[in-house]
């Protein structure tokens, strides 16, 4: 049973964002420490956390291999999510936050809604002795050492977010975070974590997969304490309480998920042009069409199924005139790989379609090969009415075109290399022939960002057509994450729409439709002023 429900875990384990920020979160009382306690918390440790953490609570349980980050090894007492200093241990109050709102951006779910408050406090209380006795230790005690958030400094907001602007470079975390804070910067690729193991500087965009919430109090206590295990130090000791501050706003201001979240749809709206559409990536001409965030998740249908997608959204743009079609389409991506892996890295990585689930670093190895980046737009060969083909690759019943982009070195300088294909399954693809190869690209990489540019006719064998609604769907990998094959992020279908241009009979209609119903509007309220000057108005409702 307890194979069993290692198994289910893993099919049912996927990152979910906190619901919400780590700090403001109420923590219960806690209860009396006690063996009773402890030995309770091990009922609920067996049922729920021993298939990552392992029987001994060495972070090296049945599915540990295949989970990147990998989880956390109780035994020697180092957490990242504290209220206290560097190489502190935590509260049981900063156990119980990171239990009950999980980690985001890993396989740490959050346990509020399967333990109650009781459980996740004997579940605490059992994992510390895991520890070798370091949190019965006085000399230990972490309630000694607890960080004050305090107050933030006075002034406006933008003030402080300019000030954590020039903080944020002369202290050199741009180094790893990126000069845009998307994670690239010069060192973010050799980072380690204390195991050996890869690990990337935190994309600041992406503000809901920050461990330990993304509020400026959350990140100066990130600032304040540092991540133990991790390559994130604290600058309690280099930077003064107003500068974390300043840093924090900072960081903060650098989050784009509100501005994500209000630009996602269904239909992705093609704006109709009348001139040429914009070949460069970074045209300004790109900037009158509206922009459409689609979430994207791991492919987890066929095997090797890939657990661990570096890709969480992409933007897409798309413009057409009489003649052609264009799409923009845009993700964050740390490093622009353009070269592909040596065949024989590959081998060793061990990651092969046999393998349901491919370990991230197989026999202990740090070992990951790096792929081509490459894009994948995918829509329906035919008109398939209601029912759509499978969105990997559609199916024998239903094939698919594609178009597929691949990193090359000559990113924003060069026509990209752009291929078509036609698929009826992920082990049933072919090139098309030459004569119908007609997409064109071009892509530029800068600062942690990929944009592609895919432009193809519309008259050339294309179900693509103004006024219709074409499903539409993606996918995309990051070769530096080990993403090749079917190891990739991908997107649900969508629906691709060339608005046809309103004409002046339809403008016409809309001005008619208004101006009548401002004269309806009109006659009612004075049909009513009639009335209540009669008393046949009640005091609540209305007597006719």
């Amino acid at each position: 049973m307890r194979g069993c429900r290692a198994v289910v875990a893993l099919l049912v384990m996927a990152p979910a964002p906190a619901t919400a920020q780590w700090l403001a979160l109420d923590v219960p009382p806690r209860p009396e420490p006690g063996a009773a306690l402890a030995e309770a918390g091990q009922e609920v440790y067996d049922t729920h956390c021993w298939y990552c953490h392992g029987d001994d609570g060495d972070g090296q349980g049945p599915i540990a291999r295949y989970l990147w980050p990998r989880p956390r090894d109780f035994t020697i007492a180092s957490f990242k999510l504290r209220t206290t200093p560097s190489g502190e241990l935590p509260t049981d109050e900063d156990l119980y936050r990171t239990i009950t709102l999980g980690v985001p951006g890993t396989a740490m779910p959050a346990w509020r809604s399967v333990l109650g408050a009781e459980e996740r406090w004997q579940v605490i209380a059992y994992l510390k002795t895991f520890a070798d006795g370091m949190f019965e230790d006085e000399a230990f005690d972490p309630y000694e050492t607890v960080i004050d958030v305090g107050e933030r400094p006075r002034g406006p907001v933008e003030s402080l977010i300019e000030a954590g602007r020039a903080v944020f470079e002369t202290s050199d975390c741009w180094e790893c975070h990126g000069a845009a804070g998307r994670g690239d910067g010069p060192k973010a690729d050799a980072l380690k974590d204390d195991w050996d193991y890869p690990m990337w500087a935190t994309d600041l965009e992406l503000g809901w997969k920050f461990r330990g919430g993304s509020t400026p109090r959350d990140t100066y206590m990130r600032l304040s304490t540092g991540l133990d295990g991790t390559p994130m130090p604290s600058y309690a000791e280099s930077l003064t309480e107003a500068e974390r501050w300043q840093v924090a706003y900072y960081v903060a201001s650098l989050e784009t998920r509100g501005a994500r979240q209000a630009a996602r749809s269904v239909v992705i709206t093609a704006l109709r042009v009348d001139g040429a559409l914009p070949e460069h990536p970074a045209a300004e001409a790109w900037d009158a069409a509206a922009t459409n965030w689609i979430p994207m998740t791991g492919q987890a249908t066929y095997p090797p199924r890939w657990q661990t997608p570096a890709v969480t959204d992409i933007a897409v743009t798309a413009m057409y005139n009489t003649e052609e079609i264009a799409l923009r389409i845009e993700w964050n991506d740390r490093v622009a790989d353009s070269v592909p892996a040596d065949g024989a890295l590959a081998q060793l990585e061990g990651w092969t379609a046999d393998e349901s689930y491919p370990e991230m670093f197989p026999d202990g190895t740090r070992v990951r090969g790096r792929y081509r980046d490459m894009l994948e737009v995918m829509f329906p060969e035919a008109d398939s009415g209601p029912m759509l083909p499978h969105f990997v690759y559609g199916d024998t019943r239903q094939a698919v075109t594609l178009w597929r982009w691949t990193a090359d070195g000559a990113s924003g300088t060069a026509a990209a290399p752009v291929e078509e294909l036609r698929a009826l399954g992920p082990d049933a693809m072919q090139l098309q022939p030459h004569e119908r190869q007609w997409t064109t690209g071009r892509s530029h990489w800068a600062d942690g960002r990929w944009t592609v540019v895919l432009r193809r006719p519309l008259a050339a064998g294309t179900s693509l057509r103004q006024g219709g609604l074409v499903p539409v769907a993606f996918h995309v990998r990051e070769g530096s994450h080990g993403e090749t094959g079917l190891r990739m992020s991908l997107s649900s279908w969508y629906y691709l729409h060339l608005r046809e241009p309103a004409g002046a009979s339809e403008a016409l209609l809309v001005i008619l439709a208004m101006v009548g119903t401002g004269m309806a509007e009109y006659g009612v309220v004075r049909l009513l002023r009639r009335r209540a000057r009669a008393g046949r108005l009640r005091t609540i409702g209305i007597g006719w």
